[in-house]
């Protein structure tokens, strides 16, 4: 679990390890994974920089990476970073943000200082490259049309929040864990429970960075029952991962990315045609105007004043009929490309939302489910290196996740494809149907026509967990009946609408979710 607290005091180790020393190297593992080399006081250190949802992270490392890739960005990080001096490793207020701030001697402009800021955010993790408070190079680009912007040379601003570092804590308005997490910045839920029931400020913890050996799941406090594993420092946590499970999906990924950003190009690209088209529907009152000027209409002339004294030029080689024709024939273009461009930005926001449910789903794939998941993305031009010809055969049932609780059945998608199957046509109309709420996810049934408390908070988690929101605290999950869960006109089956429902915010508690999951 990384979360503030956690960052706190792996920001005062580097510094430590790191502070002063001169980044040597920079290389690139993965699309998402970074290694820089520091040399300090003789000896040679590693840095590694992850951004993967489920393996975001930053420690120190003995482990030799597999140097494997070249990309553009690369080079821009060794161009303004390699041969620059850390000064400071710091944190953000107490969110989940590390900023490395390094100074970089220039023959003309002399000492540069440059940011290397790290957004430990699971799934919207990022690596910034700022200088002046100006963004250089960033690993994930998102525009926005307004708030946020991740672009070179954009301004740089943090993830906006109201809630309050953790400094100082007062618990005298505090009646919750939740009420922490609401209130604090960079609590999490495991750490909001243990300051909740002990009442003791941040300060005066004493950390013992330790591994959960039964779940892998790890903290900067020793707050484990099962066979656990203590280490002296947090980057020798991070760095020991013994059941680590690759599910990035590069592939996949830049795949994604690349069609996310060839089609947002394409809504700036429609948004500019509509606004034209809008403005060419003005030409037919040029028409009217000049068949209103009382001129002979077989004249040729240069222009004609409108109402208000503007000028208003005219082809001089035609006449002012022909004029009037070519204004009118522009209109009435523009008046029927309105409804064309309108239905393209219409099918173009399909598609990006299409992408960012792909984009979701990568992030809790399985070897299973990301076979399915390629071929719904070969439907729009993805193919996989070295992918095998399969003879074909007949139609199969999707390989849906089932968790069997004696008579309760939870029923899971991790697809668009298993998300139609379970919804249309496993579940029945008195089933319960959950789904996490305005984000991409799966869709759960449980075969039920009541809920208890039990049934409707595990339905609850392993949807939020199956979600793009599993990183998340206080986590949104609709529930209704699945006879009030509708097919969209027009749109894939996986699209749907629903009625009634119910909303519940839940927090994943990894515990209880790998003992779920034991059940499959």
């Amino acid at each position: 679990m990384i979360d503030g607290f956690l960052i706190r005091h792996l920001v005062n180790e580097l510094n430590q390890e790191l502070k002063k020393a001169r980044l040597e190297k920079i290389i690139q593992m993965s699309l998402l994974s970074f290694g820089l080399y520091f040399y300090h006081q003789g000896k040679r250190k590693l840095l590694i920089i992850d951004l993967s949802p489920e393996h975001f992270r930053m420690h120190l490392s003995k482990k030799i990476p597999q140097e494997s890739m070249s990309t553009q960005m690369l080079s821009t990080f060794k161009k303004h970073l390699e041969g620059a001096i850390l000064t400071q490793v710091s944190q953000y207020l107490s969110d989940r943000v590390i900023e490395l701030e390094l100074t970089m001697n220039d023959f003309i402009e002399g000492p540069v200082q440059k940011k290397l800021i790290f957004e430990a955010m699971g799934r919207h993790s990022n690596l910034l490259l700022v200088q002046d408070n100006v963004i250089i190079e960033t690993v994930k680009k998102m525009f926005f049309e307004s708030g946020r912007q991740l672009l070179p040379q954009a301004s740089f601003t943090y993830f906006p929040s109201d809630k309050l570092p953790f400094d100082h804590i007062d618990y005298d308005k505090m009646n919750s864990p939740k009420d922490l997490m609401d209130h604090y910045m960079g609590i999490s839920p495991l750490l909001a429970r243990y300051l909740d029931e002990y009442k003791i400020q941040i300060s005066d913890i004493h950390i013992q960075p330790t591994r959960d050996m039964t779940s892998g799941k790890f903290y900067v406090l020793d707050l484990f029952d099962h066979e656990k594993k203590n280490y002296p420092t947090i980057s020798e946590m991070l760095d020991d991962e013994p059941t680590l499970i690759q599910t990035s999906y590069q592939s996949e990924t830049f795949f994604i990315d690349r069609q996310l950003k060839r089609l947002k190009n394409k809504k700036d690209q429609l948004a500019d045609d509509l606004e034209k088209a809008h403005e060419a529907l003005k030409t037919k009152d040029i028409a009217d105007l000049i068949y209103q000027t009382m001129i002979p209409l077989d004249e040729k002339v240069v222009s004609i004043t409108d109402h208000e004294g503007n000028t208003i030029p005219l082809d001089a080689t035609k006449s002012l009929n022909q004029n009037a024709q070519d204004f009118y024939k522009k209109y009435q273009k523009a008046k029927r490309s309105i409804g064309f461009i309108q239905e393209q930005i219409n099918q173009n926001e399909a598609m990006i939302q299409l992408f960012h449910d792909f984009q979701g789903f990568l992030s809790f794939a399985t070897h299973d489910s990301i076979k399915e998941l390629d071929q719904e993305l070969a439907t729009y031009g993805y193919k996989k290196a070295k992918q095998t010809h399969q003879p074909k055969k007949s139609k199969q049932k999707p390989n849906i996740l089932k968790i069997i609780d004696g008579p309760i059945t939870y029923v899971i998608g991790k697809n668009n494809l298993q998300n139609e199957y379970i919804t249309h046509e496993l579940a029945q109309k008195e089933d319960f149907w959950f789904h996490v709420k305005d984000a991409p996810g799966a869709h759960l049934t449980v075969n039920t026509s009541s809920l208890t408390e039990d049934i409707l908070r595990k339905a609850a988690m392993l949807a939020a967990y199956f979600s793009s929101m599993r990183e998340s605290s206080s986590i949104p999950v609709d529930y209704t009946k699945v006879k009030y869960i509708k097919k969209i006109p027009g749109l894939p089956g996986y699209k749907v609408s629903y009625k009634n429902q119910q909303t519940i915010y839940i927090d994943i508690d990894q515990d209880k979710i790998n003992r779920y999951l034991n059940k499959v």
